[in-house]
């Protein structure tokens, strides 16, 4: 019998850090995620970041993602609703910007 065929829109867990880290080091970095939906891809390199702020206009999402946060105890991310028009022009700076859909 052969496993079913996943054809989920998203790749396999890591896959996407993987490929971010062929560019660039996340290990320690501040990043800014723009679209972070619910944070699937945040909750996987947030780890290896010293800071990120995720930001998305969904708030359902948002909320998606700060319950999973709290469960999973994870303290270096600020999820926030918003858009990237919404940053202040002299905002925080970041040392890396990730725009997942960019992948």
């Amino acid at each position: 019998m052969t496993a079913p065929l996943d054809i989920s829109a998203y790749p396999p867990d890591g896959m996407e850090v993987r490929l971010i880290d062929r560019f660039t080091s996340l290990k320690g970095r501040r990043i800014l995620e723009v679209g972070c939906g619910d944070g699937r891809l945040t909750f996987q390199y947030a780890p290896a970041a010293r800071q990120v702020l995720a930001i998305d206009p969904d708030r359902l999402s948002i909320e998606d993602a700060l319950d999973e946060q709290a469960a999973l105890r994870v303290s270096n991310i600020d999820f926030r609703v918003g858009s990237i028009e919404q940053l202040p022009a002299r905002g925080a700076p970041f040392d890396v910007a990730l725009f997942s859909w960019s992948l």
